[in-house]
């Protein structure tokens, strides 16, 4: 039986074509611990391919549990969808599916081996910091070198950064709202 999100996971897909239609820059979708953040990446990332089949996307995190976590639910709700995964501690590489699920240790110097990338899509994002020389940042930048218009997509149950305040329209982050 495949899952069905939740109302407020519904909102929180419909959030972000809204944003994208409203505003310039890199959203954060931000909804407690154990809200389904899994789901809401699922359901949106059937929604993107609805609307446009030919995009790219990478689901970036920090863990392999997580990425296990969100290829499976994607498998699950979407079963469509051509997905795979690049984690040194799963031990795949894939760089060629239209939608994979990564860890950033994993691929951050291998950006140029994606080609050209639609949309990142980063889980605990609370974890990409403000300075522009770490593994998130450098490689978003190197990415952004092939495809200027790459949209980045933040999910998070703490958007706040200790001694900076919000994630949101920090001067040097990459979050803007």
């Amino acid at each position: 039986m495949a899952l069905k999100p939740r109302p407020y996971q519904v909102e929180a897909v419909h959030s972000i074509p809204e944003y994208f239609n409203n505003h310039s820059g890199n959203p954060i979708v931000a909804l407690p611990t154990g809200t389904g953040k899994s789901i809401i990446i699922a359901a949106f990332l059937e929604w993107i391919y609805s609307q446009w089949a030919d995009q790219k996307v990478l689901v970036i995190t920090h863990v392999k549990e997580l990425i296990e976590q969100n290829y499976s639910k994607v498998t699950t709700l979407a079963p469509h969808l051509s997905i795979g995964v690049n984690s040194a501690g799963l031990g795949k590489r894939d760089y060629l599916h239209p939608v994979i699920f990564a860890g950033i240790g994993s691929i951050a110097k291998d950006a140029y081996k994606f080609g050209h990338v639609d949309l990142i899509i980063i889980d605990e994002c609370h974890l990409v910091s403000h300075n522009a020389k770490t593994m998130y940042r450098r490689f978003i930048d190197a990415l952004k070198e092939m495809n200027p218009m790459l949209k980045v997509i933040g999910l998070t149950a703490t958007p706040w950064r200790l001694g900076r305040g919000q994630m949101i329209n920090d001067e040097e982050g990459l979050f803007t709202h």
